[in-house]
């Protein structure tokens, strides 16, 4: 439907009076018809034996015109203190590869392009300089080089750790130099690194050159078991002792790491996970159930250890879905017969021996239970502890599918008690435009060439290098002050003061209606009008639109309107009306729509 929009001027200043009349015109009714200082100013009314869709456009009505019940007030922003951080992301060097800029290869580059580009500006990592003489057109694009082999002094690969990864959650409480450094039991600590080493990164699939100078796009490449990531679970306690410069006293500062600086004199604080403690990979957390770094094929093994569970008989306990029952205990061979049900439904009757070891119910890992002992209770019942293990899994040096896309090599203690650190080798060739290295590093061939013209003379050159670039920033908050205070840099001990400028921002304070705004038609005395109206309904729906029909101040025809706005100026006196009409109260309904959306407008 598409509903007309009538505007009527009434001029004079009497009660009834001649008016024009302005057909297909653009609705323009002043905000204020609805809303002053933020408060409804005008009122809704809806004819006493209305159709119930008379009604409901009436109560939308009112919905809409809520949105602009509220008062704007510019004000002033007091700043009460303001959070500092800094910037503490690690950015490991990228690996250079070719310069030839003015000040890394000292050639004017006037009139050069890029067929210009000289073939022996390629990095010397032994002399730091921008003079090697690099034979790439003796490669296969396919294959590509090396950059460890050629760019790299001395160790041919690159090593880059990212700081504080993964956490240790201790089983147990760990302390040291007289127990001012401490690890609480069960409390989660974000200390574990990764060193990656990556021992050949090739660059490749670039288009075949026909001159030694840098490909204007390539690839990248990791081969399988090229890259390391090295992982410590032990955990070092350090001490500083510092001398006051004015006055000479003793202060001492301590930290906890998995590697604490060298400034630091240090101890060992834990010396790798054990029996008990969890740590996180990958966004997992693995709870440690046995260590053995002492047998041929050293393992350690992770699960949910439900702890010993005392058992009468016919006792039933449920745990990650297993159900343990009770049948039988003997004390006198200290045995007990049990019968376990999977979550598959599965069914076995185990007897169990303190003599023997643990008891794998499925062989699959799923439920362990150990016999600890038989006794007689003192209410003379027949008890059977049982220690219960589910879901566990054991990882051992050479596994492929604890994390996927990596071999693990598995670190032990001289006992073989404590897992004290893992080393993962890709298993997959990485390759891309773009390396991900566990969502924190991005690896990439970036070749960038600069063009300027300078008194009219054209200048080309360009440098290529292999971007190890972070992802994310790791912003760390260093200080909280207020405006006019100082704050010192942690790292340098340079001081700085926070100014605040003044500022302003609108605040909206909404505003309830204080009465009621919609009226039947019998509630309104045209000879007292006290507010300006909407009325939602024809001459024959509502007695108030009759009454300005019959007045002439309406002048549609209300008989054949397929939906109508019309908002008229002065009808009682000062306050003004808008009818929301038409022939039917499908039409009704859809001028209401049509109103609710310049409502929306206005707000």
């Amino acid at each position: 439907m598409k509903v007309r929009k009538i505007a009527a001027l009434a001029v004079g200043a009497a009660m009834i009076g001649a008016t024009m009349g302005y057909a297909n015109a653009q609705l323009n009714v002043p905000r204020d018809f609805f809303v002053k200082d933020g408060a409804p100013n005008v009122k809704i009314v809806v004819g006493s034996n209305a159709a119930a869709m008379d009604v409901a456009s009436a109560a939308d009505i009112a919905v809409a015109l809520g949105s602009l019940l509220f008062t704007a007030e510019e004000v002033s922003a007091d700043v009460a203190s303001v959070t500092v951080k800094k910037d503490y992301t690690t950015d490991p060097d990228d690996i250079l590869l070719y310069s030839a800029l003015y000040g890394d290869y000292g050639e004017n580059t006037k009139d050069w392009k890029y067929s210009d580009l000289p073939q022996d500006a390629w990095y010397n990592a032994a002399s730091g300089e921008y003079e090697y003489d690099f034979d790439l057109t003796s490669f296969d694009p396919s294959d590509g080089f090396d950059v460890t082999d050629y760019f790299l002094n001395a160790t041919d690969e690159y090593e880059v750790t990212i700081e504080d990864v993964e956490s240790i959650t201790p089983g147990a409480k760990a302390t040291a130099f007289d127990k001012n450094v401490v690890l609480n039991a069960g409390e989660e600590y974000k200390l574990i690194d990764y060193t990656i080493t990556i021992g050949e990164l090739d660059v490749y699939g670039y288009k075949d050159p026909d001159r030694d100078v840098p490909p204007k796009s390539a690839k990248v490449k990791i081969p399988k078991g090229e890259m390391t990531v090295d992982i410590d679970f032990t955990i070092e306690a350090g001490k500083k002792t510092k001398h006051d410069s004015t006055y000479g006293y003793e202060t001492e500062s301590y930290t906890k790491d998995d590697h604490v600086s060298s400034s630091y004199t240090t101890t060992t604080l834990k010396g790798g996970l054990e029996k008990g403690d969890s740590f996180t990979l990958f966004g997992k957390t693995y709870y440690i159930i046995d260590v053995n770094g002492t047998v041929s094929t050293p393992y350690f093994a992770f699960g949910t250890d439900h702890g010993t569970k005392w058992f009468h008989v016919g006792d039933t306990m449920e745990f990650n879905g297993y159900k343990v029952t009770a049948m039988d205990i003997s004390i006198n061979e200290n045995r007990a017969l049990v019968k376990v049900v999977s979550p598959d439904g599965d069914e076995q009757l185990v007897i169990l021996d303190s003599s023997e070891p643990e008891k794998d119910v499925f062989d699959d890992g799923g439920i362990i239970l150990t016999l600890k002992n038989t006794f007689v209770g003192i209410d003379g019942n027949l008890i059977a502890t049982i220690n219960v293990v589910t879901n566990r899994e054991e990882v051992d040096t050479g596994s492929k599918d604890f994390v996927d896309g990596y071999e693990v090599t598995l670190e032990f203690n001289a006992d073989g008690d404590k897992l004290t650190g893992m080393t993962l080798t890709n298993e997959e060739e990485l390759k891309g435009s773009e390396i991900e290295l566990f969502d924190t590093y991005s690896v990439e061939y970036v070749f960038k060439d600069y063009s300027t013209e300078y008194e009219d003379e054209d200048y080309y050159t360009a440098e290529a290098y292999v971007a190890i670039d972070p992802i994310h920033t790791d912003w760390e908050e260093i200080a909280t002050v207020k405006p006019g205070e100082t704050f010192d840099d942690p790292d340098t001990g340079d001081s700085y003061m926070v100014e605040a400028e003044g500022s302003s921002y609108t605040k909206i304070t909404p505003v309830p209606p204080a009465e009621p705004i919609t009226l039947l038609d019998s509630e309104v005395d045209v000879n007292n009008v006290t507010s300006n109206l909407i009325l939602v309904g024809g001459p024959v729906a509502n007695s108030v639109t009759a009454y300005l029909v019959d007045q002439g101040l309406s002048t549609v025809d209300w008989t054949a309107s397929e939906g109508d706005l019309e908002y008229i100026e002065n009808a009682f006196g000062d306050y003004d009306v808008l009818i929301v009409a038409g022939k039917a109260r499908e039409y009704t309904r859809a001028a209401a729509e049509e109103l609710m959306s310049y409502l929306k407008d206005l707000a």
